[in-house]
């Protein structure tokens, strides 16, 4: 494997968050569970799991800066559908929980729910148009 292609920098930048991702989330728990922290300290290990989120877009622009125009076009089109039924599905989901008392939709969940949309947009557009 070719470490400086866009794929093996892609895949090595988003394992690294990953992991990076899976000690914040279990030591942020542990920490608040065992510790009871209060105050700032617990506003920062709340948060903490966060972060690394914010490395796997940085990896994932870095990927799409990287890769030929044609590649480019196919992912900027899957990410912008994926983004706008995101964003469509959580104002409807608001929507529901306002008006019609539909259960409260955790927003930590709103990632996932993004990438599991780019997933689906992915095997609906398999080439740019």
């Amino acid at each position: 494997m070719n470490l400086k292609s866009p794929g093996a920098r892609y895949a090595i930048g988003m394992t690294i968050w990953m992991v990076l991702y899976v000690a914040a989330l279990f030591g942020s728990i542990t920490l608040i569970q065992s510790q009871a922290p209060t105050g700032p300290l617990l506003y920062v290990l709340a948060v903490l799991p966060a972060l690394p989120i914010g490395g796997t877009i940085l990896t994932f622009l870095d990927y799409i800066e990287r890769v030929d125009e044609y590649l480019r076009a196919i992912l900027v089109r899957r990410f912008i559908i994926a983004t706008g039924l995101t964003l469509f599905i959580c104002t409807a989901w608001g929507f529901l929980e306002n008006n019609a008392g539909a259960h409260q939709f955790s927003l930590y969940l709103v990632y996932p729910l993004f990438w599991g949309l780019f997933g689906a947009t992915s095997l609906v557009l398999r080439q740019a148009s």
